[in-house]
């Protein structure tokens, strides 16, 4: 079931370039967010059957001119990517984990800020 993740995160995120915060919302398999930078982050979820991990991709588009964490500048274009997701159901209780982009790494903490069922 999703609606055990489901709610409102704060992400604190370093790259080999530096550090970033981004704002996510899960529900119902859907994954949305946003950084003070303007890089958008959508994608999809589900967990897996029998305690297994949270597996789904994330498409992260970065503005024209932005750099990212991994230190990366996307150009007057601007940039997108998609990023393969896989986390295990106590993620919250990591100090971090590990993402594996195709600019290079991140480590990310997510705190759940919210349940968007009512309660915590």
């Amino acid at each position: 079931m999703t609606d055990a993740i489901d709610g409102v995160y704060a992400a604190y995120m370093t790259g080999a370039s530096g550090q970033g915060f981004a704002m996510f919302v899960f529900q119902n398999g859907s994954i949305v967010g946003a950084d003070p930078l303007g890089v958008l982050f959508d994608g999809e979820y589900s967990p897996c059957p029998d305690s297994g991990p949270i597996t789904g991709k994330v498409t992260v588009q970065v503005p024209p001119n932005g750099t990212v964490i991994q230190g990366v500048t996307s150009g007057p274009s601007g940039m997108t990517y998609e990023v393969p997701l896989t986390l295990v159901r106590e993620f919250e209780q990591l100090d971090f984990i590990k993402i594996e982009t195709p600019l290079g790494p991140v480590n990310i903490k997510l705190k759940k800020l919210r349940s968007l069922t009512g309660g915590k």
